[in-house]
């Protein structure tokens, strides 16, 4: 049987069960729910954290003799005050009396702890701490749930995920307030990179587009809520608005009782009775026979994972024999001994740099989700900018996401995946590269200042296809036991370019062309790079490192192959 036969096998059981059924339904909704709280705790912190104007608070009567006699003239600014005496000499000073806020000081965290004019760049720091926390989570929690498995790492993330956004809405200090954002971010990672593997692995390989089609619209939608939330809950405290934020979570409690395992891992793991207990439940709950179901998986899931490994004990052993011989028996035997000889290896965080084409795929992948997340990040912090209002900005800059989930569910399958990819990173970078240049030439006209809103609104559009084109296409390239590890290792990748992104605001002050122009030149760079990965569009998922690189189909791949193994079409190319 040929090398992937395993998960062509899976597959077929899965669609047997009947993918659209009542159990695949229940499974993804409960799963694909946690997109709601992933967005608000990365997102959280424009409106939680936002600006509260301010100046010096003036001095009143009382204190009138602070000033020197000879002060002929006060100016309260927003982080010093000025004087000017009788000589002409202009002289300033902190604050004397501290400062004045334009809301009350409960509304925004930054008025609260006083986190302006010296202390402004504490908030900064404390989404520094969030994404360096989202790297340490995407490569810890996704290696582990390779190993131990996807639900305790998806549930155990997401009860953390709770207990932090709780806890961060009764912090007395900023101090204590900082350690809770590095934890938020390690947890946010564990619990949406567990839920897409999880997700992914529940469907079979023709419908493995429909996670990535609902979580896409799920996240835009997720966008727009925290907007609309916010706006409704602007005249409370901000710890009212973050324990809203985090209530989002509390059904993860359910999910104890309600979350299966990954059927997919249970069997590359050997671990083939809780995966039968899990096909019984699903064959149920969708009104399948359970006994074709099971006769299917045991006569090509286990047959196969049996007939791959060197048989035992000689000509008499029941993995060998005829059913028939055997009072039809083999298949039972077998899968007690699969079980205590899983057949996949294990693979290690090290098989990502082992491998020539592993770490091949692992660097253009990771080059992609730097641009992707640099880029998308970098154009949704600016735009609170888009309008007066930063509640109407961030809804427009939001709203424009909802279509993402219908262009990508009519061509992801259509022109494939690294298609999709080529044309919506070039509408990117066209886009942004246009904006850059309408905006130099036309100066201040107010048909160019729309015309640049239109092009940023089309370049996030398009990069926010891409990105839920990468959720879907990264796992797809690596094989079972390194597939969630691979998501966490593009996801820290991707933490660097969200990293990178803040500085882009400082960057436009001083060179109001250069930002558009290097997210838009990266957003080119990217299908260039991608032409050397494989198109995953209808194919199975690899179970090992061996299947994952006989869908190698770049030229030079398959040249190399050809002269290699002239005479040998299915032979694993020697780069590995």
């Amino acid at each position: 049987m040929a090398e992937d036969d395993t998960s062509q096998a899976i597959d077929d059981v899965l669609i047997t069960l009947g993918w659209r059924g009542r159990y695949q339904v229940l499974q993804l909704i409960q799963l694909l729910l946690c997109v709601f709280p992933l967005a608000f705790n990365i997102l959280s912190i424009v409106f939680i954290g936002k600006a509260n104007e301010h100046r010096c608070r003036e001095i009143d009567n009382a204190t009138s003799h602070m000033w020197p006699p000879d002060v002929i003239n006060v100016t309260y600014e927003r982080c010093r005050v000025t004087w000017l005496n009788i000589t002409g000499e202009t002289m300033s000073a902190s604050c004397p009396s501290g400062l004045e806020f334009s809301e009350p000081v409960d509304r925004s965290m930054v008025s609260e702890w006083n986190l302006v004019c010296e202390n402004e760049a504490l908030t900064d720091v404390s989404q520094t701490l969030l994404l360096v926390g989202m790297m340490v989570g995407a490569v810890l929690f996704t290696s582990l749930a390779d190993k131990y498995g996807r639900k305790p790492f998806h549930i155990g993330c997401h009860i953390g995920l709770l207990t932090v956004g709780v806890a961060s809405a009764f912090v007395p200090a900023f101090s204590a307030f900082l350690p809770l954002r590095f934890f938020q971010g390690a947890f946010q990672q564990g619990t949406g990179l567990c839920c897409g593997i999880l997700c992914m692995e529940i469907l079979p390989a023709r419908h493995r587009f429909v996670q990535s089609v609902i979580g896409s619209f799920l996240w835009a939608f997720g966008m727009v809520v925290l907007s609309l939330v916010a706006y409704l809950m602007r005249d409370v405290s901000w710890r009212y608005l973050q324990l809203a934020f985090a209530g989002f979570s509390l059904y993860c409690i359910l999910q104890i009782w309600f979350t299966d395992e990954s059927v997919r891992w249970l069997v590359a793991n050997g671990k083939i009775k809780q995966a039968e207990q899990i096909l019984k439940k699903a064959a149920a709950m969708n009104k399948v026979s359970e006994k074709k179901v099971l006769d299917l998986f045991r006569s090509k899931v286990l047959r196969q994972r049996l007939t791959s490994e060197k048989p035992l004990g000689g000509d008499n052993n029941p993995l060998t024999m005829d059913p028939a011989e055997n009072g039809g028996e083999t298949l039972q035997t077998g899968l007690l001994v699969a079980e205590e000889r899983p057949e996949l290896a294990q693979y290690s965080f090290m098989d990502f740099f082992r491998y020539k084409y592993v770490s091949l795929c692992t660097a253009i992948n990771g080059f992609a989700w730097i641009v992707n997340s640099m880029t998308y990040y970098g154009l949704s912090m600016t735009s609170v900018s888009l309008a007066d209002d930063m509640y109407l900005g961030f809804f427009l800059s939001a709203a424009v996401e909802l279509p993402t989930a219908i262009v990508f569910t009519c061509l992801v399958e259509r022109i494939g995946r690294k298609k999709c990819c080529d044309i919506f990173h070039v509408l990117a970078g066209l886009s942004l590269l246009l904006s850059v240049t309408v905006s130099s030439l036309a100066g201040d006209e107010e048909a160019a200042g729309i015309a640049v809103i239109v092009l940023s609104l089309l370049g996030k559009f398009s990069i926010s296809v891409t990105f839920a084109v990468l959720f879907l296409f990264t796992p797809e390239q690596f094989p079972t036991n390194l597939r969630n590890a691979s998501l966490g290792v593009a996801s820290m990748s991707g933490r660097v370019g969200a990293m990178v992104a803040p500085y882009s605001r400082t960057l436009s002050r001083h060179y109001p062309w250069a930002t558009g122009t290097i997210f838009g030149l990266c957003c080119l760079l990217v299908p260039l790079c991608m032409r050397m990965l494989p198109e995953t569009c209808g194919r199975e998922l690899p179970q090992t490192i061996e299947q994952m690189t006989i869908y190698i189909t770049t030229p030079y791949e398959v040249t190399y192959r050809k002269k290699k193994y002239p005479n040998q079409k299915n032979k694993k190319a020697a780069i590995i």
